[in-house]
């Protein structure tokens, strides 16, 4: 048997491809946006209005174009880091010999059963759901402040309806937005999502977040299918070099995947303190079929790392 120092990392999540999208999108708001200010020579506040709406139309088409692109993308992505997980895992079970060399087997979503099919389904809706919630939040966001940036020039032309030159118009225009949204790093309307600690995520940190922890919880969620179909249970925690938050304090851990096997972590019990399967998390989980083909090493690092553990 082959002995290793650490398990090894062995998913990873690249999404270029998806952040670029939210990119390209704010940068086409932006452009939207930039047209309150190009006003011509002389408007009028039912120009104004036509404006607005004008303006919104194209807020609204950007967004309904980047969930167009997004979601689909996103759901290839759950989808290969499922079937990827599922061959992961079929192949580590299968190679409990050489536990530091795993080499996967091709798996697709028409090989998957039933129940990978319905965990894999679920986890897609859930992507689905939070995306869009996102970019809902976020595009109701920016077209209210058009709408208030468009209602405060009307409400200072009075009773009136003159507006005065368009040189100052589009200078308070340009300041409203600019003390609002622009100058400050798009903080205000771009608020995707405040979640229950209180924080403001922007939409394309936010998106981000979501499709890279979907992912990784897929290869999981994928692994813990197939052991739970295969009859197995335990697992060991990858071991990163570069981790230095509370996830370093279960690396090399041995866990129960399904809270099967009475003496050890489970995965939903270490996810729910926060400390490692986190959202941005990059620790994963390495199947095997028996306890007694864990190096001597190993088991000596699952021990230090319990015993630790049991003293916090």
């Amino acid at each position: 048997m082959n002995e290793y120092e650490q398990v090894p990392e062995t998913y990873e999540t690249e999404n270029d491809d998806f952040d670029a999208l939210y990119i390209v999108a704010w940068a086409l708001i932006i452009q939207a946006l930039m047209r309150l200010i190009r006003l011509p020579p002389t408007i009028n506040a039912t120009q104004m209005l036509q404006l607005e709406r004008s303006v919104n139309t194209e807020i609204q088409s950007v967004f309904s174009d980047l969930e167009r692109k997004a979601i689909p993308l996103a759901t290839e992505k759950v989808t290969n880091a499922y079937t990827e997980g599922v061959s992961f895992s079929q192949s580590a079970l299968s190679q409990d010999s050489k536990l530091n060399e795993v080499k996967p087997k091709k798996v697709t979503k028409k090989n998957l059963n039933d129940s990978h099919k319905e965990r894999l389904q679920t986890m897609i809706d859930q992507t689905q759901e939070d995306l869009l919630k996102a970019t809902h939040n976020t595009k109701n966001n920016v077209k209210e402040l058009v709408r208030k940036v468009v209602s405060k020039e009307i409400s200072n032309a009075g009773k009136s309806g003159r507006f005065g030159k368009q040189s100052a118009m589009a200078k308070q225009i340009e300041d409203q937005l600019r003390k609002q949204f622009l100058e400050n790093g798009i903080k205000d309307a771009d608020v995707a999502i405040i979640d229950k600690a209180n924080r403001k995520w922007k939409l394309k940190t936010y998106s981000s977040m979501v499709a890279r922890t979907k992912m990784n919880n897929a290869y999981i969620q994928a692994i813990r299918e197939e052991a739970l179909q295969d009859g197995t249970d335990l697992a060991i925690i990858s071991t990163k070099p570069d981790t230095y938050d509370a996830c370093k304090n279960y690396e090399g851990m041995i866990i129960s995947l399904n809270g099967l096997t009475a003496g050890y972590l489970t995965y939903e019990g270490i996810k729910a303190t926060k400390q490692c399967f986190h959202p941005n998390c990059g620790h994963f989980v390495r199947p095997f079929s028996n306890i007694d083909r864990v190096p001597p090493k190993l088991k000596a690092i699952h021990e230090s790392k319990m015993n630790n553990y049991r003293k916090e």
